[in-house]
């Protein structure tokens, strides 16, 4: 097959980080690209120029839609990034345009109407958890309701107000945003802001996962059959897995201390059994009661806690960590790799149900890892059964975690699988053949 133009947008830094840099890399071994760019931090950015990984990346547009300097008004921000679409496709002609999603920015969905117009195949890969799509918007309605409106006003009233506020966000930028810069509006089956839908609804050709678990909920969700399919993490891919490791993942000096990885998530939850919200004191008293409990049980082990970029009042957390003890690390500043890079074992403080534990599995798949879900709540047993993770629902059973991986004696069970042949590139060739086909190109 002769090589294809590929224009390529970064999404957030985060999810660049931890999947999109793997199927870039892929892709430039042989395919000329143009990557659209999101502000990075420096290391990311310095290996985005090292030609040595990138041989056949052409050019690098910066875009500040999630990062950078952003303009204050929404109408002249939503002109910049029509005209920005525009202008990447109309001046590269790519045969293939690639992000994370087509439902969850506006850029998003104007590069790939003009994509799709321009008879470029429009493909999404996955780079997050993904769960049912119907109760994470119930979730997201939830919180909103819980938090955006006094406490004094009568639930449903809360959730009236809340959806309210939805329909006119999705107005703004579905159908008022296009108009003004002479577009049709931005129909379509998903809303990012709505919640409703989930990628690989609207103009993607195809949505690619990263299992047959995933295949399933996207399924559910609402993304027709034909659209779907399974490539693995770049991390379960010969030539890719090797590249992620040498940029992101090399071992750091631990000065021959073992070392495990707290991961903190935002704080919101719901209790499974009648929706009620878990307050935000009761969750952060639970988080330091985790946190003492881990530095109980494993003295002499060097303590790392990760917040989610989203945490609030982190200086506030920290603080009531250093408490605990000084020698405990709350590291604000570095990626979430960095920190991965000397975790002996990762564990999900509630809620848990970060993509960062499906990643730390696959980096190493012998690694102790443990999802905490004590107050039985919703979305809170999301990797429940998944392999090489351990679904703990209570603290007994985390003493015993907690127990055998001080004394050595921890098995995680999880399959040796050798690295997948079939990559990204082998797939895009596969799609183009099916979409010309399809199209009669």
């Amino acid at each position: 097959m002769e090589k294809k133009k590929v224009l390529f947008y970064t999404f957030t830094p985060r999810a660049f980080r931890s999947v999109l840099i793997g199927h870039l890399y892929a892709i430039c071994q042989k395919w000329p690209t143009v990557l659209i760019s999101e502000k990075m931090d420096a290391k990311t950015e310095s290996i985005l120029n090292e030609k040595s990984f990138f041989p056949y990346l052409e050019n690098i547009m910066p875009i500040s839609q999630f990062t950078g300097e952003i303009k204050k008004n929404l109408f002249s921000q939503n002109k910049y990034l029509y005209s920005l679409a525009r202008k990447a496709v109309e001046q590269e002609k790519p045969h293939v345009v690639i992000s994370a999603s087509d439902m969850h920015s506006i850029f998003e969905m104007y590069l790939m109407r003009f994509a799709k117009k321009s008879g470029a195949m429009v493909v999404c890969f996955q780079t997050g958890a993904a769960a049912d799509s119907r109760l994470t918007a119930k979730w997201v309605e939830r919180i909103n309701a819980e938090e955006s409106f006094s406490r004094f006003l009568p639930l449903f009233l809360r959730i009236f107000l809340a959806r309210c506020r939805k329909w006119i966000g999705h107005i703004l930028y579905h159908w008022i945003l296009p108009l003004s810069v002479g577009q049709k509006p931005l129909t379509g089956k998903s809303s990012y802001i709505l919640w409703k839908g989930i990628e690989g609804m609207r103009q993607a050709d195809y949505q690619v996962v990263f299992s047959k678990r995933d295949f399933e909920t996207y399924l559910a969700s609402g993304v027709s059959k034909e659209k779907l399919r399974i490539l693995p993490h770049p991390l379960a891919v010969k030539g890719t897995r090797s590249f992620l490791e040498q940029v992101f993942f090399e071992k750091s000096d631990s000065n021959g201390k073992k070392n495990i990885l707290l991961l903190v998530p935002i704080a919101q939850g719901f209790k499974r059994s009648d929706w009620s919200p878990i307050l935000y004191e009761d969750r952060l008293k639970s988080w330091l009661e985790i946190i003492s409990l881990v530095k109980n049980t494993l003295p002499g082990w060097e303590i790392t806690v990760s917040p989610h970029p989203s945490v609030k009042d982190a200086q506030a957390i920290q603080k009531k960590i250093k408490d605990i003890s000084p020698s405990i690390v709350f590291n604000l500043q570095d990626p979430v790799e960095k920190c991965l890079s000397i975790a002996d074992a990762v564990v999900g403080l509630p809620r848990s149900a970060s993509t960062v534990l499906f990643i730390a599995s696959l980096q190493d798949r012998q690694r102790p890892i443990a999802t905490l879900d004590f107050d039985d709540e919703i979305i809170g047993d999301f990797y429940k059964n998944f392999e090489g993770i351990d679904y703990i629902s209570n603290q007994n059973q985390f003493v015993s975690f907690l127990k055998k991986i001080g004394n050595m004696d921890f098995r995680t069970g999880q399959k040796s699988d050798g690295l997948n042949d079939y990559g990204t590139l082998d797939l895009l060739k596969d799609l183009i053949n099916e979409h010309d086909k399809e199209t009669g190109s």
